[in-house]
C-alpha cells in the first residue's frame, strides 16, 4: 500500500508543483494578425519591371519543387505573382508575406486575394480575369480596397496584367496536361486552401526591395513574434540581378526565422551549359530557366555579413548537384538521396 501511495505521489508531484504558477501564454489571433499586418514595408519607385508582364510568371517548371515543397507547412516567403500562390498551396503554407519591388505587382497580388475572397470555385476566380467579367471585378476591388489610396492603381493593374494574367491560364492549363500535375488553378482542394488563407486574411501583399531589407527585417521580426518559421523562401531569379549579395540582403536574411526543413526555391538562366533549362520550360516564353533547391540555414551560413568578403549567387552554384534524374534541377548542399530530404525528393 506504501509503495503504491508512493507512486501516485511521484506521479502527482509535478503537476501539484506547476499548479499555481502562470501558464504562458504566446499572442491571441487579434494580436497575431495585428503583427502580421503591420510590420514596415518600403516606398517604391517606378522601375522599367512595372509592366504586365510582371505579374505573371514564366516559370514554367514549377511541378519539380513539387516532391520537396509538398506539406512543409509554416511561414512563406516569395517575390513575384501567382507561383507563390502554386508553391503555398502546394506546401499548406500557414501564413504567407508575399512582397515585390514593383508597384504593379503588389497590386496584381491584392487583386488575386480579392477575388479569392469572393470566388468560391477556381472557376469563378479564373473567370474574373476573363473579359467579358471586367464590370463585376471591378465591383470586388473596389468593395475590396476602395478605402484605399491608391484604388485607381490596382483597378490599372488589374486592366494591364489582364491579358497576360489570361495567356498565362492558358499555358498552365497546357503544361498540366502534358505534365499530369495540379495546382491551385486545376485543383478545387488547393484552390479551397489557398482561398482559405485569403479569407483569414493570412496573406498579405508587401512592397520591398531585396537588396534594401528593411521589409525583410520586418517580416523576420513579426513571424518571430507570431511563432512562425519560414519553411519556404523563394527568390525566383531574383539573384541574377544583384552581383554581388548586398549588405541590406544579407543583414535581413540570416534574422529569417527557419528551421533545418526550410527550403531556398530558386530559378536561374545562366550558364545554360552547365545548369541546362528544363525541358518544357520555354512554353510561355523564348527564356527557359533551370531549378534549384538549397536548405536555407545553409544559405544564411554563405551570407553572413561576419564573414569576409563577397559572395555571388554564381559562387553557390559551384557546389551544385544537378539531378541526374531531371537535369532542369540541381541541390546545393544535399543530393536526392541525402537526408532529411530523401523522403521529400521524388
Amino acid at each position: 500500500m506504501k509503495r503504491f501511495l508512493f507512486i501516485i505521489f511521484f506521479i502527482a508531484l509535478p503537476v501539484w508543483l506547476n499548479c499555481g504558477r502562470p501558464k504562458e501564454k504566446g499572442p491571441s489571433v487579434e494580436e497575431i494578425q495585428q503583427i502580421f499586418w503591420h510590420s514596415p514595408e518600403e516606398e517604391l519607385k517606378p522601375t522599367r519591371w512595372d509592366t504586365g508582364d510582371t505579374t505573371v510568371t514564366n516559370e514554367d517548371r514549377l511541378e519539380l519543387f513539387l516532391p520537396a515543397v509538398e506539406g512543409l507547412g509554416g511561414g512563406y516567403f516569395g517575390v513575384g505573382s501567382i507561383q507563390n500562390f502554386i508553391l503555398a498551396a502546394w506546401a499548406r503554407s500557414e501564413y504567407i508575406w508575399l512582397m515585390d519591388f514593383t508597384k504593379i505587382v503588389v497590386a496584381a497580388n491584392r487583386i488575386h486575394i480579392a477575388f479569392m475572397k469572393n470566388a468560391p470555385t477556381k472557376e469563378e476566380y479564373r473567370a474574373l480575369w476573363q473579359l467579358d467579367s471586367a464590370v463585376k471585378a471591378n465591383e470586388i476591388i473596389e468593395k475590396e480596397y476602395g478605402n484605399r489610396e491608391d484604388i485607381a492603381f490596382i483597378k490599372q493593374a488589374y486592366k494591364t496584367s489582364g491579358p497576360y494574367l489570361r495567356n498565362s491560364l492558358k499555358n498552365f492549363d497546357k503544361l498540366v496536361a502534358r505534365r499530369k500535375f495540379a495546382t491551385y488553378l486545376s485543383d478545387q482542394s488547393q484552390y479551397e486552401y489557398i482561398r482559405s488563407l485569403a479569407l483569414q486574411n493570412r496573406i498579405r501583399p508587401l512592397k520591398g526591395d531585396l537588396t534594401v531589407g528593411t521589409t525583410v527585417t520586418g517580416i523576420a521580426e513579426a513571424a518571430k513574434k507570431m511563432g512562425i518559421t519560414f519553411r519556404i523562401i523563394y527568390f525566383s531569379n531574383a539573384e541574377e540581378y544583384f552581383g554581388s549579395y548586398p549588405a541590406g540582403f544579407r543583414n535581413a536574411f540570416v534574422q529569417m526565422p527557419v528551421d533545418d526543413k526550410t527550403l531556398l526555391v530558386r530559378t536561374i538562366a545562366f550558364r545554360r551549359d552547365k545548369f541546362r533549362w528544363a525541358a518544357d520550360s520555354e512554353l510561355s516564353t523564348d527564356r527557359g530557366f533551370h531549378y534549384n533547391l538549397m536548405p536555407f540555414q545553409l544559405f544564411q551560413q554563405k551570407i553572413d555579413p561576419a564573414l569576409p568578403g563577397k559572395i555571388d549567387v554564381r559562387d553557390l552554384f559551384q557546389e551544385a548537384v544537378i539531378d541526374p534524374r531531371d537535369y532542369g534541377i540541381s541541390y546545393i548542399g544535399y543530393t536526392p538521396s541525402d537526408k532529411p530530404f530523401a523522403e521529400r525528393i521524388r
